[in-house]
């Protein structure tokens, strides 16, 4: 949470606060926006895939985006919440995919669903790497001598 921080504050010019209770406010409200930043690169990316690979019309394209930013939020909130507890990570995915699956039922055709149905574990898999390179992005952009604000 502290690199993506780091890294927003890079980005936006932002400016440390001097005192302690300005740090923590503005860490909190930092963390949220990183937080939506990965869950908005994690979504937008998947969904350019699906939407090629499944070949989606425009209305799809607009949901199936709304439903992996959905998606996207929860599951960056759950690997914040559980950092370091992969088995709940994987559970708690497992029901957050599994809500995508039946909002995607929705909204594909019948043929659609069965392509996305069946490579449904690669788009898992693809979404878990957008999300790790996406953080391994951010740890590239602090810069070696801020080290101590890795952590």
């Amino acid at each position: 949470m502290r690199k993506i921080f780091v890294m927003l504050c890079m980005m936006f010019g932002s400016t440390f606060a001097s005192k302690a209770s300005g740090v923590k406010s503005m860490d909190k409200a930092s963390g949220e926006k990183a937080k939506k930043a990965l869950a908005s690169t994690r979504a937008k990316e998947l969904s350019n895939h699906m939407i090629t690979g499944l070949q989606l019309n425009n209305y799809q394209s607009r949901k199936i985006q709304e439903i992996n930013m959905r998606v996207a939020e929860q599951l960056t909130a759950v690997e914040q919440q559980y950092a370091g507890n992969q088995a709940e990570i994987d559970r708690q995915s497992k029901t957050i995919y599994a809500e995508r699956d039946r909002l995607m039922e929705n909204v594909l055709s019948t043929v659609q669903y069965n392509d996305y149905f069946g490579s449904r574990e690669d788009y898992n898999a693809l979404d878990k790497k957008i999300a790790a390179n996406v953080d391994l992005e951010m740890d590239e952009a602090i810069p070696e001598n801020a080290t101590a604000l890795k952590q």
